[in-house]
């Protein structure tokens, strides 16, 4: 559910920031960007159409910023840990792709030029989820080992980011890195599926999927805090790479 908003986080960054540049070089505006200049008094306005102008292009992804595709969205690797609390466990999740995250609707935003931050929220009506898992830990006190596919629904998602960013010069132009990035998420309604190959054919592997539709809600507000940090370190890096190649001018002109 994160995909989508943290993808748009490379265009609002560079539009929120102080973008003057000493260098003379003038930098082609690509057809996927609609600046919004930095003097403009209604800026937040002005990033709402630059999401409804974004859209049809992170269908299909930025390949000459190194910005995949959003829907789906496929990623190679994160890990969970949880040490605390009834669910103490480490998941690790691969070869992950996710479906849906095109269809966004933006609640709102809120960029604060001066102190190159940005709080944006956004509602996902569904994401469709599945890849390969193998955890191990306990629940509920019970030791727990278990490895296979897994497939995720979630429905009616609200997310929140908050980016605090900072500026980097490289060759005498300045480009926009993120220092720090923070999510949070809420959803509706949700379902799991896993195929266990290590539990397969037995009462545990299909005890464990009725756990995990019983228990949902419990099982996301504990994983939760392991969830957001782990999604945010990885966007977090292909966001910054993305930064790199595209230099603030760009996307914030002067007026």
């Amino acid at each position: 559910m994160y995909n989508t908003i943290l993808v748009l986080v490379v265009f609002i960054l560079y539009q929120i920031c102080d973008g003057q540049n000493d260098n003379s070089t003038t930098f082609q505006t690509p057809e996927y960007i609609k600046p919004c200049p930095r003097n403009d008094p209604n800026i937040n306005t002005c990033l709402r159409g630059t999401f409804e102008h974004l859209r049809p292009y992170l269908v299909t992804g930025l390949k000459d910023i190194n910005v995949p595709s959003v829907d789906p969205l496929v990623i190679d690797r994160l890990v969970m840990e949880n040490g605390n609390g009834p669910f103490r466990i480490k998941a690790l999740f691969t070869n992950i792709t996710a479906y849906g995250g095109s269809n966004y609707t933006i609640g709102s935003i809120k960029a604060d030029i001066k102190r190159y931050t940005i709080e944006l929220t956004m509602k996902l009506p569904k994401v469709d989820i599945r890849g390969k898992y193998d955890v191990g830990g306990n629940v509920l006190l019970f030791p727990v080992r278990s490895k296979g596919d897994f497939w995720a629904i979630f429905v009616n998602a609200d997310v929140y980011v908050k980016i605090y960013g900072k500026e980097m010069i490289r060759n005498d132009i300045k480009y926009m890195r993120i220092d720090r990035l923070n999510v949070d998420f809420k959803v509706a309604k949700s379902r799991f599926r896993v195929r266990d190959i290590v539990n397969h054919g037995n009462i545990i592997g299909e005890a464990m999927n009725q756990f995990l539709n019983t228990n949902a809600d419990e099982i996301i507000a504990e994983m939760k805090p392991a969830a957001s940090a782990s999604i945010a370190r990885h966007f977090k890096s292909f966001l910054n790479n993305a930064f790199l190649r595209l230099p603030i001018q760009v996307w914030l002109p002067e007026s």
